[in-house]
């Protein structure tokens, strides 16, 4: 099976926050804390993604139930790049999901981003424009 890079682009809120999709404690945190939490829309059924796949929005809305419960266990990390397989490696962690919900047909999301090295890249990105 050849591997295929991952190319998924969707416009962040300005600044990369839509402050009203953040709850008050991600609010404080920001505040206190400096963090870095992005919002926006994750992923689009019945539309091509990046691989060229298309998830039917029953899917699509049943994979993102069984997904927050890794969030809710604060164990849904992501990787700076894509990852070539499902396994996210610790050592590339860049951000970790804190919420993720379906509008229709669109999977939305917030993540925080990390203090790691490639969280420390992700933020520079952001920063960067």
């Amino acid at each position: 099976m050849s591997k295929v890079l991952l190319r998924e682009y969707y416009a962040l809120c300005e600044g990369g926050v839509c402050q009203d999709l953040l709850t008050e404690s991600e609010k404080i945190d920001i505040q206190k804390n400096g963090s870095m939490y992005l919002t926006g829309l994750m992923q689009c059924a019945a539309k091509p993604n990046g691989n060229m796949r298309i998830y039917p929005e029953d899917i699509l809305s049943r994979e993102v139930q069984n997904y927050k419960k890794l969030v809710n266990e604060n164990r849904a990390l992501g990787e700076l790049d894509h990852p070539d397989d499902s396994v996210i490696n610790l050592k590339n962690a860049s951000h970790i999901v804190t919420n993720i919900w379906m509008e229709g047909p669109e999977v939305k999301g917030t993540i925080k981003v990390l203090d790691t090295p490639s969280g420390k890249i992700l933020r520079s990105l952001v920063e960067g424009g």
